[in-house]
């Protein structure tokens, strides 16, 4: 039986050719690979710096590092969303102060940034949920009104824009994922995005044992703060690189995917939420998100998998409601209820650049017999 899912990652023969080359070199690790990556991402987004990692957690936690941000110090992330929100800032010392999210994009409800601040709030995290960009001019404002830093969570909205504008170079930091997101690099990367000088400088140095080096290699053992090995491989590097230029096309293609679903799910009386789509955004729509009621959501899916369709639920628990958080800040189910009513009905279909105009219409129509089916009298 056919299987229609994510979609594999994609690899051709510029990518092949890269590792090769790559591999002839000899040098694995902070060598040109990286370095025309990261220039590469920079001016994508139009940012002054972009230092390349190991994972999108990797940039998150170096970022919180490089601010200084520690024990005693509190940073605020939506409740909904995967754990390396809370993980990072747990990471560090701080504590996670969540917030709860709006049911149109799933991002931060913004309504909400003045209950959520205390006196040891040092920072916010917008994480631009499924590739709509979060409220970026009210974040900023109210960033900017109680010297808090800006994280952007770019993990889902490489290519994203807010008031075009790239997302990742709006706030004081932002953050990038390579693990299967908007584009891959067979493996695990990630990518710290900022303007600011001083921060690109620590989140290098601190990737790296805080090693200063030279270019003469004269200084590689010269350690100046307590680092990490956080680096991106050279192959990564040179998979992303390629990569990097096939962004705007695949997430045109994704786009399309969405106004095809978007499309078709209109014409039905169906009781489906589709994605949102703000004024004044561009949406990468890593994921084409739908919620149907709570009551069959779970047979949605299993009905869609019986037919070969593959979905997602991202995520399935708040990160409030994951133990070591629940037991860290003595949450419990009913504080976030818009991020806890979410998680109970949000699926996500397949919307991937290979995705075909048939697959597509397979999914949609085996949604539409689902409902059909399940609801008539």
């Amino acid at each position: 039986m056919l299987t229609i899912g994510k979609g594999h990652q994609y690899v051709d023969e510029a990518m092949r050719e890269a590792c090769l080359a790559t591999l002839d070199s000899h040098q694995y690790y902070l060598g040109p690979q990286n370095d025309n990556f990261e220039r590469g991402v920079a001016e994508y987004l139009g940012a002054r710096h972009a230092v390349a990692v190991n994972s999108g957690s990797s940039a998150m936690f170096l970022i919180l590092k490089a601010l200084g941000i520690g024990p005693g110090d509190e940073v605020i992330v939506q409740s909904s969303g995967f754990v390396t929100l809370a993980e990072a800032v747990a990471s560090v010392g701080a504590r996670p102060r969540f917030i709860d999210v709006e049911l149109d994009t799933y991002n931060i409800d913004t309504d909400l940034l003045d209950a959520a601040l205390t006196p040891q709030t040092k920072a916010i995290v917008p994480a631009h949920t499924y590739g709509h960009p979060a409220a970026m001019d009210d974040i900023l404002d109210f960033a900017q009104r109680h010297s808090l830093a800006v994280i952007e969570d770019c993990c889902h909205a490489f290519g994203a824009q807010y008031r075009q504008q790239y997302v990742g170079a709006i706030g004081t930091a932002g953050f990038l994922s390579f693990a299967g997101k908007g584009i891959s690099v067979c493996g695990l990367g990630g990518m710290v995005v900022t303007n600011d000088d001083q921060l690109a400088l620590e989140t290098r140095l601190l990737r790296d044992h805080g090693r200063l080096r030279s270019a003469d290699g004269q200084r590689f053992y010269e350690i100046t703060r307590v680092g990490y090995n956080l680096r991106l491989s050279e192959l990564h590097a040179a998979i992303g690189r390629v990569q990097l230029g096939y962004l705007d096309d695949w997430n045109a293609r994704r786009r399309r995917n969405a106004d095809a679903y978007d499309k078709i799910f209109a014409e039905q009386e169906l009781p489906i939420v589709r994605p949102r789509r703000l004024p004044d955004v561009v949406h990468a729509f890593l994921h084409y998100t739908i919620r149907v009621p709570a009551e069959h959501r779970d047979a949605l899916k299993a009905y869609l998998a019986e037919r070969g369709i593959q979905t997602s639920i991202l995520y399935p628990l708040a990160q409030h409601l994951l133990p070591p958080y629940q037991q860290m800040l003595n949450h419990k189910a009913g504080d976030f209820p818009r991020s806890e009513a979410m998680i109970k009905s949000i699926l996500s279909l397949p919307n991937h650049p290979s995705l075909t105009e048939d697959e597509l219409n397979t999914v949609a129509q085996a949604i539409i017999d689902y409902f059909q089916s399940s609801v008539a009298p």
